[in-house]
């Protein structure tokens, strides 16, 4: 994310940098950040927290850039696994299909994890 914040945000006056997301997010309830640029999974489970209540709002989702950020979370199998990546390849068509991954996610997650657009619950 320090990459991504230092190619994007450019006009910053200063951009820190953070060991773990709790102490971006403690300096950020304290008054000294502006922002923080994250996981979008960990912040908006903070947001979500009293502490992030209190102090913080999203004010939205930075652009993708694949060359700094990757396209996404994958899974690691062996290449010689060519039997056990088709499983998991057809499971996950066959839940996006038939509705049970958007039911999944809307229990768990207040948007798309799998890239799509924001939905509300």
């Amino acid at each position: 994310h320090a990459v991504y914040a230092k190619k994007h945000f450019t006009e910053a006056q200063e951009i820190k940098e953070y060991q773990t997301q709790d102490e971006a997010n403690q300096d950020l309830a304290a008054g000294r950040l502006d922002a923080v640029q994250a996981d979008s999974i960990a912040l908006v489970e903070y947001l979500k927290s009293d502490q992030g209540k209190a102090c913080c709002d999203l004010k939205g989702m930075v652009a993708p850039d694949d060359e700094v950020l990757g396209p996404g979370i994958g899974a690691g199998v062996r290449k010689e696994d060519t039997d056990l990546k088709a499983k998991i390849n057809d499971g996950i068509k066959a839940i996006r299909a038939n509705g049970k991954y958007d039911e999944i996610t809307k229990k768990y997650f207040d948007f798309d994890i799998y890239g799509g657009p924001a939905q509300s619950n």
